[in-house]
């Protein structure tokens, strides 16, 4: 039985965040002894399942392969617990031989703290503060708030609350505190530049206040020889 692996990313309109997706691709298919298939899940004109049932309408033996899929994402939010199972769905009537398993999304249990905490170490003497996208979905956050409780950071977020804003306003009561704010993103895109623009724009509101910026850490190597641990690893 052969395998393949397909990575869904959420997706986006980004360049930057379309080539360092690549840029992942390449460093896990790298490592593995299968084909390694890289689909967004949005932001795209061939969905999931389509993106599959090509791969496998391209071998000359479909019935032969295993799929796995491994949802790189970071919450277990709408996106994997709903639209990533439907977006299959369709797959196995058309492919009743193989078999289909959809993997643990990349962010459960807090396995990716080990891509976060050097960026804090950077600068011990700052107060850590890691921001998420976040979800409204119950069951969703507290896995973030447990992520930031293992780095002793405190926790803001995109699309829910606290906010950046709120957060920091929070933590700002000592005199000329310091900041280091890692997003919890894999890939560059309009929302951790947007986070980059709303800290700018608080260092030129407060100078005397210091801020660190993360970077988001999808390209980092050893995230690439984790995801391809993970791929290799699951039966």
């Amino acid at each position: 039985m052969q395998r393949l692996s397909v990575v869904v990313v959420h997706g986006s309109f980004s360049e930057d965040y379309g080539q360092e997706f690549q840029t992942l691709m390449a460093q896990v298919q790298a490592q593995v002894d299968h084909p390694v298939l890289g689909a967004y899940l949005e932001c795209t004109e061939i969905s999931l399942s389509e993106a599959i049932a090509n791969f496998l309408r391209s071998q000359s033996s479909p019935e032969d392969y295993q799929v796995q899929i491994l949802p790189l994402f970071l919450l277990p939010g709408v996106h994997v617990q709903e639209d990533i199972p439907e977006a299959i769905a369709p797959l196995p009537a058309q492919f009743p031989q193989v078999q289909f398993q959809i993997l643990d999304y990349l962010g459960k249990n807090g396995r990716l703290a080990p891509f976060l905490e050097p960026q804090f170490s950077l600068y011990p003497n700052a107060q850590r503060i890691l921001v998420a996208h976040g979800s409204r979905r119950t069951g969703a956050n507290p896995e973030i708030e447990n992520l930031a409780q293992a780095l002793q950071a405190h926790t803001a977020y995109w699309a829910t609350e606290p906010s950046l804003a709120h957060t920091l306003e929070r933590l700002s009561e000592s005199p000329a505190p310091s900041f280091c704010i890692v997003p919890y993103f894999l890939f560059s895109g309009k929302i951790p530049a947007a986070i980059a623009q709303q800290i700018t724009e608080h260092q030129q509101a407060d100078p005397a206040t210091t801020f660190h910026l993360g970077q988001p850490f999808g390209t980092n190597p050893q995230c690439a020889k984790a995801i391809a641990t993970i791929l290799q690893t699951n039966p």
